[in-house]
């Protein structure tokens, strides 16, 4: 996980970025999204959301390797994906989450997903 962010986030001044400031239905806040896309394959996608204030309450990074959704960083969780399911959840420190239930597992693969594709899509992206 890390060498693919590494690798991405390394690649970054070579890639055509894109902007957008996004109100999504369900979600309270503004999201500042930010796409960076080499060869017109998306590479990296970040959402930051803010309050009234400008104040960021928080920021997820979702890295592509092939179009596919990689590696996913939230506030508390970072996840590696393959194929559209989790392979390996960890906490902050890359530590693996040993608390998670199958159940719970379904879930934030598909809320993960669903939200990358959701994102991706306000630039004219379809992922895979």
């Amino acid at each position: 996980m890390r060498e693919t962010m590494r690798t991405i986030d390394g690649d970054l001044p070579q890639m055509v970025q894109h902007d957008s400031v996004i109100t999504i239905p369900g979600d309270s806040l503004p999201r500042h999204l930010t796409v960076w896309v080499q060869n017109d394959v998306i590479r990296k996608l970040m959402s930051v959301d803010t309050n009234a204030t400008g104040v960021n309450n928080g920021e997820t990074d979702i890295w592509f390797m092939g179009g596919d959704v990689a590696v996913v960083q939230q506030v508390a969780d970072i996840y590696a994906i393959d194929g559209g399911r989790i392979v390996l959840w960890t906490d902050q420190s890359f530590e693996p989450r040993g608390d998670i239930t199958p159940q719970q597992l379904m879930e934030r693969e598909t809320k993960l997903m669903n939200t990358a594709a959701t994102w991706a899509g306000v630039f004219g992206i379809t992922l895979p």
